[in-house]
C-alpha cells in the first residue's frame, strides 16, 4: 500500500475502533431496503427482522468477505499505459464530481452545467498526469434525467483512456453500464479481466443499504459519507467507528454477491457547521476522520480511497485554498491510495476547468510532501561541501546540477508576477490559459469508429426504453 507517513490512531485505538465497529454491526444492525439482499444476507449467517429491514451481521461473516476479497489487483484505463495498481506504490490523484454546477472560465460565474461542459472537463482532466483516476465531473443537465447518468459515462470514456468511476443508481443503469463499458474492451469477459470501469456504492449514513446498492464484479468502492453532528455522532471516533462499520458491511453484501471482486475502503466524511448545519468540506476534522479511515483500510489489508483536495469556500481563492492543503496533505501522509476532490469546491457543489489546474499544482506539492526526504551518500553530499568549502557557492556545483529537478519541486502555474491593471491572483490567470491550452491542444485517444457506433446503438435502445426516444450523442465526437 501507498506509504504511510502518519498514524492518526495508536495500536490500541485502532483495535477499539474494530471492535466499536463490530458491536455496531452484531448488535444495531443495517437496514437494507433490497429484499434480495435482505435474503442472501439471512442465508449465510445474519440476523434478519424482515419486517423493519434490519440485518445484523456478526464478525465471522466480515472476516469471510475479508478473506474473500482479492488484495490486489488493477483499476484498468483504456489506454493500458494509464492502469492503476492497487494497492498503490504512491498515492493517486482523483478529481472531484458529480454536481450539477461548473465555474464559468469566460464569466467567472457559477452556472448549471452541460454534456458539453463534461466533455471540456474530461478532457483537461486527460491531460493532467496529476489525475489519473476520473469520475465524470459534473451532472449533464441539458439530457432527460431519467438518462443523463449513462450517457455521462459514455462521454466519460469517451474523452479520456484513463480508469472511469461512476455510479450506477439502479439496476437497469448498471446493466447498461456494464453493456458500454463490455462494447468498449470487446466483451464482458474482456471487462472482467480488465475492468476499465469501476462502481461508487454509497449507503446512506447512518447504516441504510438502498435498492441497487450490490455488486457486479466490477471494483466497488464503499463510500461512507458521514457528518459528524449530523447523520453520525459529533465526535471524531464515533464518526470514524460507524464510517469502518458501513464499509466492513458493504464489503460482506459485495463479496456475498460477487465472490472476489475488487472492493475499496473509501470515506468522504467531515463534520457539521453546528451554527448553520452545512457540512464543512475541506476541515482539519474531516481530514483526520478520513486519515483514521486509510489506517483501519491498512489493517484489513484493503485498497484506500477517500476525500480530500476539498473546500466550503464559495469561490475560487485562498480560502479554497489552504481547505484543500489541509484536506489533501493528511489522508496523503496516513497512506491514501487514492485521493478525490481535485477541481471542485463548494462542498463538492461546483467544478472549475482552472480549479483543475491549480489543484493540480497543489497536488505535486503534496505528492513531494510524501516522498519525504532521501538520506544516502550521495544526497548528503559530503563530496560537493568539501569542494565549495567555507564561504562558498553551490549554484554551480556539479552535485547541484545532478540533483536540483529530483530534490526541488518547481511550480508550473504558481508564483507568477502580477499582471499589470489586474486585480485577479496571477495563478487564476495563467490556470485559465492553461485550460485553454489544453481544450485547443490535446486531443484524447478517440474511440474506434466502429465502438463509437456499438455505444451510440447501446444508448438509442437504453434511451428508448427509459426516455421513450433517442437522445442525441454528438457528445462522442472530438468538439470542434
Amino acid at each position: 500500500m501507498a506509504r504511510a507517513v502518519l498514524n492518526p490512531l495508536t495500536k490500541e485505538q485502532e483495535d477499539a475502533v474494530h471492535a466499536e465497529s463490530m458491536k455496531i454491526l452484531e448488535r444495531v444492525g443495517i437496514k437494507v431496503t433490497n429484499k434480495g439482499v435482505l435474503d442472501m444476507l439471512a442465508e449465510n449467517g445474519a440476523v434478519v427482522d424482515a419486517k423493519n429491514q434490519v440485518a445484523r451481521i456478526s464478525e465471522g461473516m466480515v472476516k469471510d468477505a475479508l478473506s474473500k476479497a482479492p488484495k490486489e489487483f488493477v483499476m484498468a484505463g483504456r489506454e493500458k499505459t494509464t492502469d492503476l495498481r492497487l494497492p498503490a506504490d504512491r498515492v493517486q490523484g482523483v478529481n472531484d464530481g458529480q454536481p450539477t454546477e461548473i465555474w464559468d472560465i469566460d464569466t467567472q460565474r457559477k452556472r448549471k452545467s452541460t454534456i458539453s461542459d463534461l466533455v471540456d472537463f474530461t478532457i483537461v482532466c486527460d491531460a493532467m498526469p496529476e489525475v489519473e483516476l476520473y469520475w465524470p465531473e459534473v451532472v449533464a443537465t441539458d439530457l432527460p434525467a431519467e438518462v443523463s447518468n449513462i450517457h455521462e459515462y459514455a462521454a466519460a470514456a469517451a474523452h479520456t483512456g484513463k480508469h472511469v468511476q461512476h455510479g450506477a443508481g439502479n439496476v437497469k443503469d448498471a446493466e447498461y453500464l456494464i453493456r458500454l463499458a463490455a462494447a468498449i474492451v470487446g466483451s464482458e469477459r474482456e471487462l472482467r479481466r480488465r475492468p476499465i470501469v469501476s462502481i461508487t456504492h454509497t449507503p446512506i449514513t447512518p447504516l441504510r443499504y438502498e435498492e441497487g446498492d450490490i455488486g457486479a464484479g466490477l471494483p466497488v468502492v464503499h463510500l461512507s459519507m458521514a457528518i459528524s453532528g449530523s447523520v453520525c455522532p459529533v465526535t471524531l471516533a464515533g464518526t470514524i467507528a460507524l464510517v469502518n462499520a458501513e464499509n466492513l458491511a458493504g464489503f460482506v453484501i459485495n463479496e456475498l454477491a460477487a465472490p472476489g471482486s475488487p472492493v475499496l475502503y473509501s470515506s468522504e466524511s467531515g463534520p457539521m457547521d453546528m451554527r448553520t448545519g452545512v457540512f464543512l468540506s475541506g476541515s482539519t476534522e474531516g481530514s483526520l476522520i478520513n486519515a483514521s479511515g486509510c489506517q483501519m483500510a491498512r489493517r484489513y489489508r484493503i485498497p484506500s480511497q477517500v476525500g480530500g483536495v476539498a473546500a466550503s469556500g464559495t469561490v475560487p481563492g485562498f480560502e479554497v485554498g489552504y481547505q484543500k492543503a489541509i484536506s489533501g496533505l493528511v489522508p496523503a501522509l496516513a497512506g491514501a491510495d487514492q485521493i478525490v476532490g481535485i477541481g471542485g469546491f463548494d462542498r463538492s457543489g461546483c467544478e472549475s476547468l482552472e480549479q483543475i489546474v491549480m489543484d493540480c499544482e497543489l497536488w505535486r506539492n503534496i505528492v513531494r510532501a510524501w516522498t519525504g526526504v532521501k538520506v544516502d551518500g550521495e544526497t548528503m553530499a559530503f563530496d560537493a561541501i568539501s569542494r565549495v568549502g567555507p564561504g562558498g557557492y553551490f549554484m554551480k556545483d556539479i552535485h547541484t546540477l545532478k540533483h536540483f529537478k529530483s530534490e526541488i519541486l518547481l511550480p508550473k502555474v504558481a508564483m507568477r508576477p502580477s499582471v499589470p491593471g489586474s486585480k485577479e491572483e496571477p495563478i487564476r490567470l495563467a490556470a485559465r490559459d492553461e485550460v485553454r491550452r489544453i481544450l485547443k491542444e490535446h486531443t484524447p485517444t478517440p474511440l474506434d469508429r466502429s465502438v463509437r457506433q456499438e455505444v451510440r446503438d447501446i444508448l438509442r435502445k437504453y434511451d428508448t426504453e427509459l426516455h421513450g426516444k433517442p437522445v442525441p450523442t454528438r457528445y462522442l465526437d472530438r468538439p470542434s
